[in-house]
Protein backbone atom coordinates (compact mmCIF):
# COMPACT_ATOMS: atom_id res chain seq x y z
CA UNK A 1 0.00 0.00 0.00
CA UNK A 2 1.16 3.35 -0.88
CA UNK A 3 0.25 4.73 2.33
CA UNK A 4 2.05 1.89 4.52
CA UNK A 5 5.47 3.22 5.29
CA UNK A 6 6.49 -0.74 6.95
CA UNK A 7 7.75 -1.53 3.45
CA UNK A 8 9.89 1.68 2.90
CA UNK A 9 11.16 0.66 6.47
CA UNK A 10 12.15 -3.22 5.46
CA UNK A 11 13.40 -1.73 1.56
CA UNK A 12 13.99 1.76 1.28
CA UNK A 13 17.17 3.53 1.39
CA UNK A 14 16.57 6.67 4.12
CA UNK A 15 16.38 8.81 1.28
CA UNK A 16 13.68 7.22 -0.32
CA UNK A 17 11.76 7.13 3.15
CA UNK A 18 12.39 10.80 3.28
CA UNK A 19 11.12 11.71 -0.16
CA UNK A 20 7.91 8.75 0.48
CA UNK A 21 7.14 11.73 3.37
CA UNK A 22 7.91 14.84 1.73
CA UNK A 23 5.69 13.31 -1.32
CA UNK A 24 3.22 12.09 1.21
CA UNK A 25 2.98 16.26 2.93
CA UNK A 26 3.03 17.08 -0.93
CA UNK A 27 -0.37 15.39 -1.70
CA UNK A 28 -1.57 16.13 1.62
CA UNK A 29 -1.22 19.74 1.28
CA UNK A 30 -3.24 19.68 -2.74
CA UNK A 31 -6.20 17.63 -0.56
CA UNK A 32 -6.12 20.64 1.91
CA UNK A 33 -6.75 22.90 -1.28
CA UNK A 34 -9.45 20.86 -2.82
CA UNK A 35 -10.83 21.12 0.57
CA UNK A 36 -10.74 24.90 0.76
CA UNK A 37 -12.73 24.88 -2.59
CA UNK A 38 -15.05 22.35 -0.96
CA UNK A 39 -15.24 25.21 1.99
CA UNK A 40 -16.07 27.95 -0.41
CA UNK A 41 -18.81 26.43 -2.12
CA UNK A 42 -20.22 25.21 1.39
CA UNK A 43 -20.16 29.07 1.90
CA UNK A 44 -21.94 29.98 -1.07
CA UNK A 45 -24.87 28.31 0.64
CA UNK A 46 -28.20 29.86 2.34
CA UNK A 47 -27.19 29.07 6.03
CA UNK A 48 -30.66 27.23 6.26
CA UNK A 49 -29.66 24.72 3.79
CA UNK A 50 -26.34 23.63 5.55
CA UNK A 51 -26.18 19.91 6.52
CA UNK A 52 -24.85 18.85 9.56
CA UNK A 53 -21.76 17.14 6.85
CA UNK A 54 -21.64 20.75 5.88
CA UNK A 55 -20.74 22.15 9.10
CA UNK A 56 -18.38 19.61 10.14
CA UNK A 57 -16.19 20.12 7.03
CA UNK A 58 -16.39 23.93 8.10
CA UNK A 59 -15.26 23.22 10.71
CA UNK A 60 -12.53 20.93 10.21
CA UNK A 61 -11.27 23.33 7.45
CA UNK A 62 -11.07 26.01 9.96
CA UNK A 63 -9.07 23.95 12.56
CA UNK A 64 -6.97 22.22 9.63
CA UNK A 65 -6.06 25.94 8.54
CA UNK A 66 -5.45 27.60 11.75
CA UNK A 67 -2.69 24.84 12.66
CA UNK A 68 -1.77 23.91 9.06
CA UNK A 69 -0.81 27.25 7.44
CA UNK A 70 2.68 27.35 9.51
CA UNK A 71 3.48 23.95 8.29
CA UNK A 72 2.59 24.31 4.65
CA UNK A 73 4.82 27.41 4.98
CA UNK A 74 7.54 25.71 6.33
CA UNK A 75 7.12 22.71 3.96
CA UNK A 76 7.40 25.21 1.00
CA UNK A 77 10.24 26.77 1.74
CA UNK A 78 13.44 25.85 -0.29
CA UNK A 79 15.96 23.29 1.80
CA UNK A 80 14.02 24.69 5.29
CA UNK A 81 11.10 22.55 3.78
CA UNK A 82 13.00 19.03 4.70
CA UNK A 83 12.54 20.00 8.60
CA UNK A 84 8.82 19.67 8.16
CA UNK A 85 8.91 15.86 8.68
CA UNK A 86 10.57 16.79 12.14
CA UNK A 87 7.67 18.76 12.65
CA UNK A 88 5.66 15.69 12.04
CA UNK A 89 7.83 13.51 13.87
CA UNK A 90 7.76 15.63 17.39
CA UNK A 91 4.12 16.28 17.44
CA UNK A 92 1.90 14.62 14.30
CA UNK A 93 -1.52 15.13 15.84
CA UNK A 94 -0.53 18.96 15.47
CA UNK A 95 -0.44 18.85 11.79
CA UNK A 96 -3.63 18.80 9.63
CA UNK A 97 -5.97 16.34 9.12
CA UNK A 98 -5.05 15.83 5.42
CA UNK A 99 -1.43 15.57 6.26
CA UNK A 100 -1.96 12.97 8.57
CA UNK A 101 -0.93 9.23 7.16
CA UNK A 102 -3.39 6.67 7.87
CA UNK A 103 -1.05 4.68 10.27
CA UNK A 104 -1.11 7.84 12.29
CA UNK A 105 -4.56 8.03 12.72
CA UNK A 106 -4.95 4.62 13.55
CA UNK A 107 -2.41 5.32 16.32
CA UNK A 108 -4.28 8.55 17.14
CA UNK A 109 -7.39 6.03 17.88
CA UNK A 110 -5.85 3.52 19.69
CA UNK A 111 -3.49 6.18 21.95
CA UNK A 112 -6.86 8.08 23.29
CA UNK A 113 -8.64 4.67 23.32
CA UNK A 114 -6.13 3.53 26.01
CA UNK A 115 -6.52 7.28 27.61
CA UNK A 116 -10.34 6.75 28.12
CA UNK A 117 -10.30 3.14 29.55
CA UNK A 118 -7.84 4.71 31.86
CA UNK A 119 -10.28 7.14 33.17
CA UNK A 120 -12.60 4.94 35.48
CA UNK A 121 -9.19 3.26 37.14
CA UNK A 122 -8.40 6.56 37.81
CA UNK A 123 -11.02 7.72 39.49
CA UNK A 124 -10.78 4.52 41.94
CA UNK A 125 -7.47 5.65 42.82
CA UNK A 126 -8.46 9.32 43.08
CA UNK A 127 -11.06 7.74 45.51
CA UNK A 128 -8.84 6.23 47.72
CA UNK A 129 -6.64 9.26 48.22
CA UNK A 130 -9.51 11.37 49.73
CA UNK A 131 -8.89 11.70 53.58
CA UNK A 132 -12.04 14.71 54.15
CA UNK A 133 -14.99 12.10 55.83
CA UNK A 134 -17.33 13.63 53.65
CA UNK A 135 -15.69 13.50 50.68
CA UNK A 136 -15.14 9.87 51.68
CA UNK A 137 -18.67 8.64 51.70
CA UNK A 138 -19.34 10.44 48.51
CA UNK A 139 -16.63 8.96 46.85
CA UNK A 140 -17.81 5.52 48.04
CA UNK A 141 -21.27 6.42 46.80
CA UNK A 142 -19.35 6.93 43.43
CA UNK A 143 -17.43 3.69 43.11
CA UNK A 144 -20.48 1.77 44.60
CA UNK A 145 -22.35 3.33 41.45
CA UNK A 146 -19.06 2.48 39.14
CA UNK A 147 -19.62 -1.09 40.45
CA UNK A 148 -23.10 -1.44 39.70
CA UNK A 149 -23.04 -0.11 36.17
CA UNK A 150 -19.98 -2.91 35.51
CA UNK A 151 -22.41 -6.03 36.77
CA UNK A 152 -25.47 -4.99 35.34
CA UNK A 153 -26.57 -6.63 32.32
CA UNK A 154 -27.59 -3.52 30.50
CA UNK A 155 -25.63 -0.28 31.37
CA UNK A 156 -27.50 2.30 29.55
CA UNK A 157 -30.57 1.44 31.75
CA UNK A 158 -28.53 1.73 35.19
CA UNK A 159 -27.04 4.69 34.10
CA UNK A 160 -30.11 6.62 33.42
CA UNK A 161 -32.03 5.42 36.41
CA UNK A 162 -29.20 6.48 38.88
CA UNK A 163 -28.34 10.17 36.84
CA UNK A 164 -30.35 12.62 39.20
CA UNK A 165 -28.19 11.46 42.25
CA UNK A 166 -24.52 10.72 40.61
CA UNK A 167 -24.92 13.79 38.87
CA UNK A 168 -25.87 15.75 42.08
CA UNK A 169 -22.74 13.44 43.40
CA UNK A 170 -20.23 14.48 40.53
CA UNK A 171 -20.96 17.75 40.76
CA UNK A 172 -20.03 18.13 44.34
CA UNK A 173 -17.09 16.20 44.96
CA UNK A 174 -15.65 15.81 41.34
CA UNK A 175 -16.71 19.26 39.62
CA UNK A 176 -13.82 19.99 37.26
CA UNK A 177 -12.18 22.40 38.82
CA UNK A 178 -11.04 20.50 41.28
CA UNK A 179 -10.26 17.27 39.69
CA UNK A 180 -6.48 15.73 39.92
CA UNK A 181 -4.28 17.17 36.88
CA UNK A 182 -3.71 13.50 35.63
CA UNK A 183 -7.48 12.20 35.86
CA UNK A 184 -8.25 15.75 33.71
CA UNK A 185 -5.36 15.30 31.49
CA UNK A 186 -6.43 12.17 30.44
CA UNK A 187 -10.60 13.13 29.86
CA UNK A 188 -8.88 15.88 27.88
CA UNK A 189 -6.88 13.04 25.54
CA UNK A 190 -10.37 11.05 25.67
CA UNK A 191 -12.54 13.89 24.33
CA UNK A 192 -10.57 15.95 22.58
CA UNK A 193 -8.02 14.20 21.39
CA UNK A 194 -4.83 16.10 22.82
CA UNK A 195 -1.25 15.30 22.66
CA UNK A 196 1.29 14.66 25.01
CA UNK A 197 2.17 18.53 24.46
CA UNK A 198 -0.46 19.59 26.53
CA UNK A 199 0.68 18.46 29.35
CA UNK A 200 3.26 21.16 29.61
CA UNK A 201 1.43 23.85 27.31
CA UNK A 202 -1.97 24.15 28.79
CA UNK A 203 -2.52 25.15 32.31
CA UNK A 204 -6.32 23.46 33.73
CA UNK A 205 -8.36 26.71 33.32
CA UNK A 206 -7.84 26.37 29.75
CA UNK A 207 -8.20 22.46 29.76
CA UNK A 208 -11.51 23.20 31.79
CA UNK A 209 -12.45 25.60 29.13
CA UNK A 210 -12.09 23.50 26.39
CA UNK A 211 -13.93 20.69 27.98
CA UNK A 212 -17.02 22.50 28.57
CA UNK A 213 -16.79 24.49 25.03
CA UNK A 214 -16.70 21.08 23.89
CA UNK A 215 -19.84 19.52 26.33
CA UNK A 216 -21.87 22.88 24.50
CA UNK A 217 -20.27 22.22 20.97
CA UNK A 218 -21.33 18.43 20.85
CA UNK A 219 -24.60 18.89 22.66
CA UNK A 220 -25.71 20.92 19.58
CA UNK A 221 -24.92 18.31 17.54
CA UNK A 222 -26.46 15.81 19.15
CA UNK A 223 -29.94 17.56 18.12
CA UNK A 224 -28.95 17.32 14.40
CA UNK A 225 -27.64 14.15 15.13
CA UNK A 226 -30.66 12.04 17.30
CA UNK A 227 -32.75 12.09 13.97
CA UNK A 228 -30.22 10.71 11.55
CA UNK A 229 -28.60 8.12 13.10
CA UNK A 230 -29.42 5.57 11.07
CA UNK A 231 -28.62 7.37 8.35
CA UNK A 232 -25.32 8.26 9.08
CA UNK A 233 -22.06 6.66 6.93
CA UNK A 234 -19.81 4.45 8.50
CA UNK A 235 -17.53 6.76 8.53
CA UNK A 236 -19.78 9.63 10.14
CA UNK A 237 -21.00 6.85 12.91
CA UNK A 238 -17.57 6.12 13.61
CA UNK A 239 -16.57 10.05 13.94
CA UNK A 240 -19.43 10.77 16.04
CA UNK A 241 -18.36 7.81 18.28
CA UNK A 242 -14.68 9.30 18.68
CA UNK A 243 -16.19 13.30 19.38
CA UNK A 244 -17.92 12.06 22.29
CA UNK A 245 -15.08 9.88 23.82
CA UNK A 246 -16.97 6.97 22.97
CA UNK A 247 -15.12 3.52 21.64
CA UNK A 248 -16.44 0.48 20.64
CA UNK A 249 -14.83 -2.01 18.74
CA UNK A 250 -11.76 -0.58 18.46
CA UNK A 251 -9.87 -2.54 15.54
CA UNK A 252 -13.14 -1.97 13.40
CA UNK A 253 -13.09 1.72 14.50
CA UNK A 254 -9.54 2.08 12.98
CA UNK A 255 -9.84 0.77 9.95
CA UNK A 256 -12.87 3.02 9.04
CA UNK A 257 -10.78 5.80 9.88
CA UNK A 258 -7.64 4.25 7.98
CA UNK A 259 -9.38 3.80 4.74
CA UNK A 260 -10.86 6.87 4.91
CA UNK A 261 -7.66 9.03 4.99
CA UNK A 262 -6.31 6.22 2.57
CA UNK A 263 -9.47 7.10 0.05
CA UNK A 264 -9.18 10.90 0.65
CA UNK A 265 -5.69 10.43 -1.35
CA UNK A 266 -6.37 8.16 -3.83
CA UNK A 267 -8.66 10.57 -4.58
CA UNK A 268 -6.38 13.18 -5.17
CA UNK A 269 -4.18 10.76 -7.00
CA UNK A 270 -7.28 9.99 -9.26
CA UNK A 271 -6.77 6.29 -7.80
CA UNK A 272 -9.47 3.72 -7.50
CA UNK A 273 -10.98 3.66 -3.96
CA UNK A 274 -10.98 1.23 -1.69
CA UNK A 275 -13.41 -0.67 1.04
CA UNK A 276 -13.76 -2.84 3.94
CA UNK A 277 -15.65 -5.41 4.80
CA UNK A 278 -17.79 -5.21 8.21
CA UNK A 279 -20.32 -7.04 10.08
CA UNK A 280 -23.91 -5.60 10.12
CA UNK A 281 -23.77 -6.21 14.32
CA UNK A 282 -20.78 -3.84 14.56
CA UNK A 283 -22.45 -1.27 13.00
CA UNK A 284 -25.74 -1.95 14.72
CA UNK A 285 -23.77 -1.83 18.06
CA UNK A 286 -21.72 1.48 17.16
CA UNK A 287 -25.72 3.40 16.43
CA UNK A 288 -27.08 1.50 19.80
CA UNK A 289 -24.13 3.01 22.06
CA UNK A 290 -24.71 6.57 20.06
CA UNK A 291 -27.87 6.43 20.57
CA UNK A 292 -28.06 5.93 24.75
CA UNK A 293 -24.66 8.61 24.88
CA UNK A 294 -26.96 11.26 23.39
CA UNK A 295 -30.31 10.14 25.58
CA UNK A 296 -27.63 10.29 28.66
CA UNK A 297 -26.83 13.65 27.39
CA UNK A 298 -30.07 15.00 27.21
CA UNK A 299 -31.42 13.44 30.61
CA UNK A 300 -28.05 15.25 32.20
CA UNK A 301 -28.84 18.05 30.61
CA UNK A 302 -32.04 18.95 32.22
CA UNK A 303 -30.74 19.16 35.36
CA UNK A 304 -30.20 23.01 36.28
CA UNK A 305 -26.55 22.80 36.44
CA UNK A 306 -25.39 20.28 33.93
CA UNK A 307 -22.61 17.91 35.51
CA UNK A 308 -20.15 17.92 32.61
CA UNK A 309 -17.60 15.83 34.54
CA UNK A 310 -20.29 12.70 34.75
CA UNK A 311 -21.13 12.68 31.32
CA UNK A 312 -17.21 12.68 30.24
CA UNK A 313 -17.11 9.53 32.52
CA UNK A 314 -20.47 8.21 30.90
CA UNK A 315 -18.21 6.87 27.43
CA UNK A 316 -16.03 4.26 30.11
CA UNK A 317 -18.76 3.31 32.18
CA UNK A 318 -20.64 2.27 28.88
CA UNK A 319 -17.84 0.40 27.00
CA UNK A 320 -14.97 -0.33 29.25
Amino acid sequence: NIHSLSSLREKGSFISRIRYVLNHYWIGSKLLYDNYKTAREIRKKDVNSLTRLDYLTLEQYRYDIRIGAPFVLLFAMPIIGYSAPLLALIAPKYLPSTLIMPKQKVEFLKDDATASSSIIDSLIKLSKCQYDSEKTHDYISIIQFVNKIFSTNDRFESIMSSIEGTSLLFNRNLNLSSIDRQHLLLIHQSILHSSFISKYLLNNYSIIKQIENWQSRIFIDDQILIKNIDKLSRYELVLSLYSRGIYLHLNEMADVFKYEQINHFNRIENKKTESIELSENISNDWKQILYQWIEIHKNISKRNQISTSFLVHIGPLLTK
